[in-house]
C-alpha cells in the first residue's frame, strides 16, 4: 500500500477512533455502558467510515465534515455484528470473545439496542441543512441491511436458493451499509444528485465484491488471521454463493464425504481444507474471483468520471477489498 494512502487511512482511523473511545453516553448503569464500551474499544477495520470520509472528499468537500456520520455508520455496523453474532452462535469477534460470549446474551442485546440509539443521537449532530435527507437515506439504508438478514436466515431453510437471490441477499446484508457509507458522503460532501448517485452504485458493487471475499475467506484463511470463528458457516452449509455454486458440482463421492463430515458436527481444520480443494478442482473460487474482479472494474469505473474532484482514496480503498486477507 502507497504510504501516502496508509498514512491518510491511519489519520481518518484516529479521527474516528477519538470518538470510539470517548463516547458521549452515561457511564451508569456499568451492566449497560461495560459491553456498550468493550463493543466500541474491540475496533475493526473501519472500511464503512473510511469509505464515507473518502466519498466526501471525492465531491469536493472536506472528510472531517463527515467524521460524525462516519462514527455513525462503524457504531452501526457494531451493533449488527453483536446481534449476528448471537443468532449464529459465533464465540470470536475482532479477535476477542464476541460481546454476548464475554457478557452473555441479555448484556449483549440490550447493550446492541442501545448502540442503535446512540447512533441516532450522533446523527442528531449533522448539519440542520442536510440532517432530513441524511436522516432519511440512513434509514432506508439500515432497513435494507435487516431485511438482508432477514433474507439470510430464511435461506438456512430453504434447499433451492440460487446465485441470483443470493446476490439480492448480499446486496441487502452487506452492499447496503458500504452503498450507505459512500451515499452519505456524497450527501455530506456537497455532492451533486449525478455523483451521488454514482457513489451509491459504487457501494454497492464494492459491498458485493466484499462479502463475496469475505465467503471465501471462511474456507481459506484462518481464524487468527480473520480474527472471528470460522467454520460455521461452511458447516450449516449456509447459502453463500461459493456453497451453491460448489454443492452443485460435487461428485456423489465427494457429497457422501461431505455428509460424514457434517456427521461430526464440527469442522476441522483439515475439513476446510479438503472443502477448500473441491472449490478447487471445480473451479468456485476462479469463478468467484472473476466476479469479484468484474464488480470492482465497474466500481472503478465509476468514480473514474468528471462527477469526481478526487477520488484516489475511493480507488484506493476498492483496491485494498480486492486484495485483503481477512
Amino acid at each position: 500500500m502507497d504510504i501516502d494512502v496508509r498514512n491518510r487511512i491511519q489519520e481518518w482511523r484516529s479521527a474516528i477512533s477519538q470518538h470510539l473511545h470517548n463516547p458521549s453516553f452515561d457511564a451508569e448503569p456499568a451492566y449497560l455502558s461495560e459491553p456498550m464500551n468493550y463493543a466500541l474499544q474491540a475496533e475493526g477495520k473501519m472500511l464503512r467510515p473510511a469509505l464515507c470520509l473518502a466519498a466526501a472528499e471525492a465531491v469536493g468537500g472536506d472528510w472531517r465534515d463527515a467524521v460524525t456520520v462516519g462514527t455513525a455508520l462503524e457504531i452501526f455496523h457494531t451493533f449488527t455484528l453483536v446481534h449476528d453474532d448471537i443468532m449464529d452462535g459465533d464465540e470470536l469477534r475482532r479477535g476477542i470473545p464476541s460481546l454476548h460470549k464475554a457478557f452473555g446474551d441479555n448484556r449483549a442485546l440490550l447493550s446492541g439496542d442501545t448502540l442503535l440509539l446512540y447512533v441516532y443521537q450522533l446523527l442528531s449532530n449533522v448539519d440542520e441543512s442536510k440532517f432530513l435527507r441524511v436522516f432519511r437515506v440512513f434509514n432506508d439504508g439500515a432497513m435494507d441491511v435487516c431485511k438482508g438478514q432477514g433474507w439470510d436466515m430464511e435461506f438456512e431453510n430453504n434447499d433451492q436458493v440460487e446465485p441470483q437471490q443470493y446476490e439480492m441477499m448480499i446486496d441487502l446484508k452487506t452492499g447496503a451499509l458500504i452503498k450507505l457509507a459512500c451515499h452519505l458522503g456524497g450527501i455530506v460532501g456537497g455532492g451533486s444528485d449525478a455523483a451521488i448517485e454514482a457513489l451509491s452504485r459504487f457501494g454497492l458493487l464494492l459491498g458485493r465484491a466484499f462479502q463475496m471475499q469475505d465467503d471465501l475467506l471462511e474456507v481459506t484463511s484462518s481464524s487468527a488471521t480473520m480474527g472471528k470463528s470460522l467454520g460455521s458457516d461452511v458447516l450449516n452449509e449456509k447459502k453463500t454463493w461459493i456453497w451453491i455454486d460448489l454443492k452443485s458440482r460435487l461428485s456423489e463421492a465427494e457429497l457422501d464425504e461431505w455428509q460424514s463430515i457434517q456427521k461430526g458436527g464440527q469442522l476441522e481444520d483439515h475439513h476446510r481444507v479438503q472443502v477448500e480443494q473441491w472449490m478447487i478442482d471445480h473451479g468456485t473460487i476462479k469463478r468467484a474471483q472473476e466476479l469479484i474482479n468484474s464488480w470492482i472494474s465497474e466500481a472503478d469505473a465509476l468514480i473514474s468520471s468528471s462527477l469526481f474532484k478526487n477520488a484516489d482514496m475511493l480507488k484506493a480503498l476498492s483496491d485494498i477489498i480486492l486484495n485483503r486477507q481477512n
